[in-house]
């Protein structure tokens, strides 16, 4: 099985897919860290803030990686915002029926209420030196997100009060 984990930036999608790790003993790949890695090799000339040119980019490996991790009958949980909600028309039903997907999206309110929380925890599983978040463009972002689940009918998880601690049924 395949987990896919998408998300704006912030959300817990790397603590979730340790979570998902340690419950399943499944290994996982943060989209993240091959973008670093395809950056600093110099294997790009894309940066960090290529936001928009890196979601093609670095999904056109992502995609082959979970083809081959199907093949060989594997499991593998994926994490990172450059998922795109487009993912479903590169895999045949049959591969489908293998990846498992899922969105994290906080509410506005929760943004607003928590936003001392985010910040404090964002380094909590990644180191992220010098990180600025911007309340407005999270709040945004989860917002888009949400529509798009919405239109292409995917599951997520509304992060509205606290972040969701049992993750048991997400993934059956």
């Amino acid at each position: 099985m395949i987990i896919l984990i998408a998300g704006a930036s912030h959300t817990g999608k790397t603590l979730f897919a340790q979570k998902l790790l340690e419950k399943y003993q499944y290994p996982y790949l943060s989209v993240d860290h091959l973008k670093m890695g395809l950056i600093r090799s110099k294997q790009t000339n894309l940066t960090p803030e290529d936001d928009e040119k890196l979601i093609p980019y670095l999904w056109g490996i992502v995609k082959e990686i979970i083809k081959t991790v199907l093949e060989n009958k594997q499991n593998l949980i994926i994490e990172g915002g450059y998922i795109p909600f487009s993912w479903q028309k590169d895999f045949s039903k049959e591969e489908r029926m293998q990846i498992r997907f899922c969105c994290l999206i906080m509410s506005k309110e929760y943004i607003c209420t928590h936003f001392s929380d985010i910040q404090k925890h964002a380094s909590i599983i990644e180191n992220r030196q010098h990180d600025e978040i911007d309340k407005e463009q999270l709040i945004k972002e989860n917002q888009e997100n949400l529509v798009r689940c919405q239109k292409y009918q995917y599951p997520h998880i509304l992060i509205t009060d606290s972040y969701p601690s049992d993750i048991s049924d997400y993934f059956r």
